[in-house]
């Protein structure tokens, strides 16, 4: 062979490997690392990792081919120095670059959390904690820091009842003061200019306003009930009688599932309107702005002074004692009739199961415990003439 053909040879056989060397490159850049179908992969990067403890973090999750080209790449654009601590959510089909981007661009994926209704701010603690990683020893110290909420306008002591709900979109482990703010904010927007002229008007103080409107949201089911509600509350305020509210009751023993018992009337708290006049002290979880709008908008031209669950989640209202006796003789029969039909079902499980020659004992009627409390919490708050 001639020199010159050797040199032809050697020539095609680097431009063969250089060719081969960036074919790999590119696969390595952009193919993704898993190629069934699609799913999204989760990726937390906590504060005050390195850039190659990230890189690591995405080697593990299976999302990189080489380790080493990405830690090259991401120092070449700088990314080391953008991407930012949380978490990230990619598809498992992306490449390289899609990581490379989203790490440069610091996109991290924000949780969308539902906090209902007439929840207390335990149960928003837990929340946040189980669905963004938010620390809750924290989160559960500051809503009782008094100094930490009144700088936050709350005119309490807690922010119990002032942890707007709605659905909010949460950082991975987001700051508890960040949070906070945010859903103190969201109910100071919610109650508006307007709902602070009235409250004015109705002789109340926000925090009365707020108290009311938790006691309101923990008793009624139906939203036509709400301003009805509410006029029975402000008819017994103004005739100097006890609210008697139950879901009170059950705050003040942090008693959230079963019925209230005689026994439990007599505790001697602030929060137990049944022992004490007025309204608690401040809320007892966070109302809706229905809830708000009914405390301070009750029906007008209502005498009523009592209701009592009819067992569908409605009420029957009465302005008198002869018909409040009336109406819990109705809600006597309707448990006992409930009582009736849970035995006729479990009788009629276990002739089944004698049937099917299947001894292993009898089935339950009874609710699932997520029912079960949904229920006790709203069916068994009654009023009663004490």
């Amino acid at each position: 062979m001639s020199r010159s053909s050797s040199r032809v040879a050697l020539r095609d056989g680097l431009l063969i490997v250089a060719l081969t060397l960036f074919s790999v490159i590119l696969i390595a850049i952009f193919s993704p690392a898993k190629h069934h179908e699609q799913e999204f992969i989760y990726v937390v990067v906590e504060r005050g990792l390195s850039y190659s403890q990230i890189a690591e973090r995405f080697s593990s999750a299976g999302m990189i081919r080489n380790e080493r080209l990405f830690l090259i790449l991401g120092r070449v654009f700088k990314i080391e120095h953008r991407a930012k601590a949380g978490r990230y959510r990619l598809a498992s089909t992306s490449n390289m670059v899609d990581i490379l981007k989203t790490l440069y661009r610091g996109a991290t994926y924000r949780e969308r959390v539902m906090v209902r209704p007439g929840k207390t701010m335990e149960t928003v603690v837990r929340i946040m904690s189980s669905a963004a990683a938010v620390d809750s020893a924290r989160f559960a110290a500051l809503i009782v820091d008094s100094a930490f909420v009144g700088r936050l306008g709350v005119p309490s002591s807690t922010a119990e009842g002032y942890l707007f709900p709605e659905t909010y979109d949460i950082e991975w482990q987001e700051s508890p003061e960040s949070v906070i703010r945010r859903m103190v904010s969201g109910f100071f927007k919610a109650f508006d200019e307007s709902l602070r002229t009235r409250t004015r008007e109705m002789g109340m103080t926000v925090n009365e306003a707020v108290t009311l409107a938790s006691i309101i949201e923990k008793e009624a089911m139906l939203d036509s009930e709400r301003p009805v509600i509410s006029a029975v509350f402000h008819n017994r305020l103004k005739l100097g009688m006890k609210l008697q509210a139950d879901p009170t009751v059950r705050y003040a023993l942090k008693k959230w599932t079963g019925r209230v018992l005689y026994r439990d009337l007599e505790i001697e708290s602030p929060f137990n309107t049944y022992w004490a006049y007025g309204l608690p002290p401040r809320p007892i979880c966070s109302p809706s702005l229905a809830s708000l709008v009914a405390a301070l908008y009750p029906i007008p031209g209502s005498r009523d002074l009592y209701f009592v669950a009819r067992g569908d989640g409605g009420h029957y209202f009465s302005h008198d004692s002869r018909g409040h006796i009336k109406a819990k003789a109705k809600w006597k029969e309707y448990l006992r009739q409930q009582e009736r039909e849970r035995k006729a079902a479990e009788e009629a499980a276990r002739q089944a199961a004698e049937a099917a020659g299947d001894d292993t004992g009898e089935q339950s009627a009874e609710p699932p415990p997520e029912q079960a409390e949904e229920h006790a919490e709203k069916e068994n708050a009654t009023q009663t003439d004490q």
